[in-house]
């Protein structure tokens, strides 16, 4: 289907915040799935399998679900509205990207299975990347042709990426990186890396470190999946044995990657406060009700606090996008997000009761996969204590925890 098909009647056109939301509130009701129907997929990147190639198959579905969504969205004009028409974009002001998101917040869609593509490589490139970068990787992001993960902490490292050893050594043409990485999302099924290596072993910290984008279909990238106590292999170890990076694909300055660092980890703690698994109101609702529970007042108060808490953050998250700055905003986001998670999984097996345990139980089956996948939000993007730390050093204004 043509992008003139499917568009909103003159989208490019609507200039006020209104008029431009009517329209893409009238495109989402009738492209878009409700939250809660039976092609909801708001929560489809939280898979579990018996084996690796099981959840390496799911993985690949639920991206292609993802894919299929952003595309529909491409072709409708709703991506990157504010982006360069250079870059895939229409030249929009921020607003609309913003109207865009808080729509699309509403329905049983998510683009999660891509956050790395759509909601981290696109700042760091505009902010840290070349013109050339930006052409070559932007267009086919936005329109959900072209899939990334990062590779940033290691085993000897962990949130501590200050103490990265993976060496990138100068060879012919670009670099050749050897070391390993751990905890990596989507390794398996990405097309690329942002990648933060030591190009300067004299530099200790963070001075020696750089960033780069690396192509993960070559010799030397080993991607090993990781059992995960949900039956999922949602992580990977990747071991790099003389990977080959090109000049051209070295982002910001040579020894400048903290920079990029800290650019790429606060849109990555704002994306993981602005997931999907985790926000379970719609379905904690449902399920009340068809376990007849909704008119017990227990019930019922669990159930409020979990909706509470969920409006909360869409509150938080519609102040971020078009407030002023919110200091250390991904950070209270995310912390939210992964406590929120943890205790609407727990309120759902709470109320399904003894029909949780059973392993072949339909209903129970996706909230156990959320219960036991909400442990690993409170670690991906920075730890909940590294989270509160910056809360209070960025947000409060508190001096820093001493150091020994």
């Amino acid at each position: 289907m043509s992008a003139s098909a499917i568009r909103p009647s003159g989208i490019d056109g609507l200039a006020t915040p209104s008029a431009f939301r009517t329209a893409v509130r009238e495109w989402f009701d009738e492209h878009a799935p409700a939250k809660g129907s039976p092609q909801d997929f708001s929560a489809i990147h939280v898979v579990t399998s018996t084996t690796k190639a099981e959840y390496r198959a799911r993985e690949r579905a639920a991206l292609d679900v993802t894919r299929q969504w952003q595309q529909k969205l491409y072709d409708a004009g709703l991506a990157g509205r504010s982006w360069p028409k250079e870059y895939g974009g229409a030249g929009a002001p921020v607003w609309q990207d913003d109207v865009v998101a808080e729509e699309q917040s509403r329905y049983g869609v998510s683009t999660k299975m891509m956050a790395v593509a759509l909601e981290m490589v696109p700042p760091v490139l505009f902010v840290h990347g070349t013109h050339e970068q930006r052409l070559d990787h932007l267009p086919r992001v936005i329109c959900g042709e072209e899939t990334w993960c990062q590779l940033l902490s290691e085993p000897g490292a962990g949130s501590d990426l200050a103490s990265v050893s993976t060496l990138a050594t100068p060879v012919d043409g670009g670099w050749s990186v050897t070391g390993q990485k751990v905890w990596t999302s989507g390794a398996g099924s990405s097309d690329h890396a942002l990648l933060i290596a030591r190009t300067d072993r004299s530099v200790p910290g963070r001075g020696g470190l750089s960033c780069f984008a690396m192509p993960m279909a070559q010799p030397g990238v080993d991607v090993r999946p990781l059992r995960q106590m949900s039956g999922a292999y949602h992580f990977n170890e990747v071991f790099l044995d003389e990977a080959f990076v090109s000049k051209s694909r070295l982002i910001g300055e040579l020894g400048g990657g903290w920079a990029v660092l800290r650019t790429m980890l606060r849109h990555e703690r704002a994306a993981i406060g602005g997931g999907t698994s985790g926000r379970g109101a719609v379905q904690l609702v449902a399920l009340a009700r068809q376990l007849e529970g909704n008119n017990d007042p227990l019930v019922r108060q669990t159930v409020a606090g979990v909706v509470a808490r969920e409006r909360l953050l869409d509150l938080l998250q519609a102040r971020m996008a078009s407030g002023p700055p919110v200091p250390a905003g991904g950070s209270v986001a995310k912390l939210l997000y992964s406590e929120h998670a943890r205790l609407t999984a727990n309120a759902a097996l709470e109320l399904l009761g003894v029909s949780a345990i059973g392993s072949a139980d339909a209903t129970a089956e996706p909230w156990n996969e959320r219960f036991l996948f909400a442990p690993g939000l409170r670690i991906g993007g920075g730890t909940d204590e590294i989270q509160r730390n910056t809360i209070a050093e960025w947000g409060l204004g508190l001096p820093r925890e001493p150091r020994s």
